[in-house]
């Protein structure tokens, strides 16, 4: 009997085209737009090349040439800053026109700046401008005292130096764009709510014809919820499996070296999603009603883990840390994270033991209020 009440529900499920959207097609929209509008900034901020730029000089400085000669030669990851080429006015317009070059340096009586568009190059190449004029005056000192090491100087004088060594925590590649999808997959997640939600709408009599046919079938009410519950669960991790597959294999985007680790992650984010949608269909208040608070919920919870701004997650950390604790989207998205960052998995472990222990307060609610409903007439 099982098994049959599994088969058909599965299938009845399948059918629910504005759940289906919620749970699968959605999530792989959003994942798309996602990788649409970050892959830019990925490949503007990670891959540095030398910025193409030409200078004009209207009158001789050579304390300016020397300086260009030191920002221009390789560092040692073999890329210089500025890839300059000197020439006169009309060529140099001709090459920004062209986009050869992403700026035009006149140097004069002052030195100036032209481009035909804002950008990183272009703020970078204005940034060098403003160094050198607050410098100018040590370098002009150096030419005074030194003048024949004034271009071994000048390197060190613009070169950044930092105090700070870097360690890893991790051999896994990591960046800030990967934590937004982890709070996509969380969202996702939590829509399996939404199959949950109309599992338990249509277990009532009181709301639906198909809970007034249940409720006089002859089938223990226990057999029913857990063949229910767990055609949902099936068409939720499908859904999640499909998901994931999109975003490791279609888009290659990075979620960590542990791929059981990350199915385990959203085996129980879909659990806990599963079990928010049928406490909230459980609810005695209207379709319309239920839908509108799940929605608020699961949406809710997405922006608190920082899908839509990073950084809040951050905030809450600092001002309100048991929201971070009890928010099923964020200890989703936590669980990713610390599989890329550490190399332990007590903290993932944490969160997965976390997501298990809301899933079965959510489901013995939902029992408690379901078990002994009387009805005078359906």
């Amino acid at each position: 009997m099982f098994g049959h009440l599994y088969k058909y529900r599965l299938k009845a499920l399948l059918r629910m085209k504005e759940d289906i959207f919620w749970c699968l097609f959605f999530p792989i929209i959003l994942c798309t737009c996602f990788f649409a509008a970050f892959s830019g900034i990925s490949d503007k901020t990670n891959n540095f090349h030398s910025i193409p730029t030409a200078v004009v000089y209207e009158k001789e400085n050579a304390i300016f040439k020397a300086t260009l000669d030191a920002v221009s030669k390789s560092d040692t990851q073999g890329e210089e800053f500025l890839n300059v080429t000197e020439t006169d006015i009309a060529s140099a317009k001709s090459l920004l026109n062209d986009g050869k070059v992403d700026a035009i340096i006149y140097v004069g009586d002052e030195i100036s700046m032209t481009v035909a568009k804002s950008g990183l190059n272009q703020t970078a190449v204005q940034s060098f401008l403003d160094e050198f004029e607050q410098k100018s005056s040590l370098i002009s000192d150096i030419v005074k005292e030194n003048p024949d090491k004034l271009v071994s100087l000048i390197g060190n004088i613009f070169s950044s130096r930092t105090y700070i060594s870097e360690k890893k925590l991790t051999d896994s590649p990591m960046d800030e764009i990967s934590v937004y999808y982890f709070s996509l997959i969380g969202m996702a997640a939590l829509f399996g709510g939404f199959l949950g939600s109309s599992v338990a709408r249509q277990m009532q009599p009181n709301i639906t014809p198909e809970g007034m046919r249940k409720s006089t079938a002859p089938v223990k009410r226990h057999t029913m919820i857990a063949a229910e519950f767990l055609a949902a669960y099936t068409l939720q991790l499908i859904s999640m499996a499909i998901l994931l597959f999109y975003m490791i294999c279609v888009l290659h985007i990075n979620l960590g070296n542990e791929a059981g680790y990350v199915a385990l992650t959203c085996a129980a984010g879909s659990l806990v999603g599963i079990a928010s949608g049928i406490f909230v269909g459980t609810l005695p208040v209207k379709e319309n009603v239920q839908i509108a608070i799940f929605l608020v919920y699961s949406l809710g919870s997405s922006f608190l883990s920082g899908l839509m701004v990073h950084p809040i997650k951050i905030w809450i950390e600092k001002s309100m840390p048991i929201i971070n604790c009890i928010n099923p989207a964020t200890l989703i998205q936590d669980a990713l994270y610390s599989l890329v960052i550490y190399n332990t998995h007590e903290r993932f472990f944490t969160n997965i033991i976390t997501l298990t222990v809301i899933s079965v307060i959510l489901c013995t609610l939902s029992y408690l209020m379901t078990r002994r409903k009387n009805y005078a007439n359906l």
